[in-house]
């Protein structure tokens, strides 16, 4: 599947809320929680991030998927991007041929996921360890739609992936993991 993808984070602070909201406004649960495990790959010299792309082999359970995607611009306060995805049969072993071509894990990060559908927008809740993230994909004028019936205004929009935003965490609580996966420390003076 190729298309151009446009997107914004919100923080969320009470994710049960979030989804009576959701649900509210009539939105379709596509795929209830599950446990999501991303690998960000890169060449050594980091080719794929100096060019402002990714390539991400994602792990859900039985399921797989790889996908790349271009640069990003803001668009309407949105982020957008191509992107191009397939989904895997064998998602472990994908994983070892992108080691064997040259690539290596750059970032990692873990997170429980619920997918939801309104329209043809898709909304999904991520509980991450550092926090939950909805994440709205569609068209721009959608998105604004849908933030500002949930209760966001365009100054909670977050454009940062998933790295930045955790890097910024990692500054602020003295991380020393450099990846996001659940049972992260932060660091004690003590």
């Amino acid at each position: 599947m190729i298309h151009r993808e446009a997107e914004i984070k919100l923080r969320v602070e009470k994710p049960s809320l979030f989804k009576a909201r959701l649900r509210d406004l009539g939105a379709v649960l596509l795929r209830s929680r599950h446990f999501e495990d991303n690998h960000i790959m890169d060449f050594e010299d980091e080719r794929l991030r100096r060019s402002n792309s990714l390539l991400r082999l994602r792990i859900a359970g039985k399921k797989a998927y790889l996908t790349f995607k271009g640069p990003s611009r803001i668009l309407s306060g949105t982020k957008a991007r191509r992107e191009m995805e397939s989904e895997l049969i064998e998602g472990r072993t994908v994983l070892r041929i992108l080691y064997l071509l040259g690539l290596r894990c750059h970032f990692r990060y873990q997170k429980h996921r619920t997918i939801f559908r309104l329209s043809r927008t898709m909304i999904t809740l991520d509980e991450t360890p550092i926090g939950n993230y909805a994440e709205i994909e569609g068209e721009p004028v959608s998105i604004k739609r849908i933030a500002k019936k949930l209760g966001f205004e365009e100054k909670h929009f977050i454009t940062d992936t998933y790295l930045e935003l955790f890097n910024k965490y990692r500054n602020k609580n003295r991380v020393r993991s450099r990846h996001m996966k659940f049972g992260i420390k932060a660091h004690s003076d003590h």
